[in-house]
């Protein structure tokens, strides 16, 4: 499970700056070209500024020097952006917008913020699927000339970018299929062989997700699109999509997993459809989340050949948070006091949660949360947050609103453990042995004992010792750390996937 949208900014600095690096007339930063083949973008970016997170630019003169620039994409609306955008502005609503900017390519809204002790300013642009970022940060006292010298300059230069598209030995299609009023867009991909094939829709894991799985910018990997290429080159078709909501789908983005699956319904109804596809030889490959729903098609949709799980949960929502907790901050460094102070505040949280809870009564567990992480940090960190009362307050508003979505309920309080007791197809289960998201001992122990005690047939589970919830090759498996590995899979993750759906499939004749 994902619990990043797919858009992160480095924290916004909020330290009071001691030696302020205050511009005049003349010191405007030089602006040079760049192209980010991650974000898909290309612009202008202040010379000299290091690039401290991918898109992020720091100027950093000084210990305290807090002037930066992003310039990133995210797959989505401007609103579900700007939603995603406001915790990290310190923010519960949308800001009004101060205008807007034609540019050559984009239509830009633009917002001012205050945030503490600097002033920001952020642009968005929606086209083709996509929400465009530029935001700039900045002391009160150098803000109108970076406003004028860098961030109008920056939106007007920031354009799409396509890199060159390496030529493939099969199909690409560019596909749209309904789920009532919800349009899904994703991409077919096709054996040049004559059909019908084999086929494998992938489902993405939790949070808004486009149909490759890009995680920019905590990483570069494209999970989805490097496995539809392994697969479609060794004659199974493959079918991604953007979520709901997300890149050129349609929809809102909080639905709950019965909702996602429903999506996923809609994929199989719309392979049905193609000639090209083999009616027969349908399967389910879901990362994270997908699992779950993987395991809820397979055990009750006619259609569905194969499932695979792919860090697929097997153990309920609640269960699995608890134990995800735990790893994440493990993997992170933390110490067992900080540890068990997390689990008991979850363990309450949760809780209430389930008991339905009033709003003031689990607004109040995590104000008095905050305010105890507040009283344990140094004095110069406190006075760095402004006015701590309204700090909580916001903190809070944002904590609870997000976990009072449609989707986190659904999440927490669900259980696919029944779901996998009924698949009666073929299932492959991998599981990354440093993943600190899904646990391996946790969840593979508990699939084993759920398929043998229904006496499945045919079941494989295995977990890569050296893989992370990404199944690339990790040191500690920490979030972290996602960004620092190669931007590939663990060398046995392909092969194993491959050589379990040859064996099981029929390949179209040549």
């Amino acid at each position: 499970m994902k619990k990043w949208m797919s858009l992160i900014l480095l924290g916004l600095v909020v330290i009071t700056p001691t030696h302020r690096v205050v511009l005049g007339q003349g010191d405007e930063p030089t602006l040079i070209p760049f192209t980010n083949e991650t974000f898909g973008i290309q612009g202008l970016v202040p010379e000299g500024w290091n690039e401290i997170a991918p898109g992020v630019y720091a100027r950093a003169q000084t210990m305290t020097d807090v002037a930066l620039v992003a310039e990133q994409s995210t797959p989505g609306t401007l609103e579900t952006t700007l939603n995603a955008l406001l915790p990290q502005l310190g923010l519960t609503e949308a800001p009004e917008s101060v205008g807007t900017v034609e540019s050559d390519t984009l239509t830009w809204s633009l917002y001012q913020v205050d945030v503490v002790t600097v002033q920001v300013d952020l642009g968005l642009a929606e086209a083709d699927g996509k929400t465009y970022i530029v935001v700039l940060q900045a002391s009160a006292d150098e803000y109108p000339v970076l406003h004028e010298s860098v961030f109008l300059p920056v939106i007007d230069a920031l354009s799409p970018y396509s890199p060159p598209v390496e030529a493939v030995s099969y199909v690409v299609e560019e596909v749209t299929f309904a789920n009532e009023d919800i349009r899904l867009a994703g991409t077919l991909t096709l054996p040049d062989d004559v059909g019908p094939h084999p086929a494998v829709i992938l489902v993405t894991g939790s949070g808004p997700q486009d149909r490759d799985e890009s995680l920019a910018p905590v990483a570069d990997i494209k999970p989805f699109a490097l496995i539809a290429d392994h697969l479609t080159r060794n004659g199974i078709a493959v079918l991604r999509y953007d979520d709901r909501g997300v890149g050129k789908s349609t929809g809102d983005v909080d639905g709950t997993i019965a909702d996602y699956a429903t999506d996923t319904t809609a994929a199989v109804d719309y392979l049905l459809t193609r000639p090209e596809i083999d009616p027969n030889q349908i399967g389910i490959l879901g990362h994270s989340q997908g699992g779950i729903i993987a395991a809820a098609l397979g055990a009750h949709n006619p259609h569905v050949a194969f499932v695979i799980g792919m860090a697929g949960p097997a153990v309920n929502g609640r269960d699995l948070l608890m134990v995800q907790n735990e790893r994440l901050l493990l993997a992170e460094g933390a110490t067992e006091e900080q540890v068990a102070n997390q689990l008991a505040f979850v363990t309450e949280f949760f809780d209430l949660l389930e008991s339905g809870a009033y709003e003031s009564t689990i607004t109040q567990l995590v104000s008095d949360g905050t305010r105890a992480q507040i009283e344990a940090m140094t004095e110069d960190q406190r006075e760095a947050l402004g006015d701590v009362e309204s700090y909580i307050q916001e903190s809070t508003d944002a904590f609870v609103g997000q976990y009072r979505s449609k989707w986190f309920l659904s999440f927490m309080l669900s259980n696919p453990g029944p779901d996998w007791a009924q698949v009666k197809v073929p299932v492959l289960a991998l599981f990354g042995g440093l993943d600190v998201q899904v646990d391996a001992t946790q969840n593979a122990t508990a699939l084993e004992e759920i398929l043998t005690a229904a006496g499945h047939a045919d079941f494989t589970i295995v977990t890569l010792p050296d893989a992370n919830h990404l199944f690339q090759a990790a040191q500690t498996g920490a979030v972290s750390e996602y960004g620092f590995l190669e931007q590939e899979f663990t060398a046995d993750f392909l092969p194993t996937l491959t050589d379990w759906l040859l064996a099981r499939v029929t390949l179209a004749a040549s």
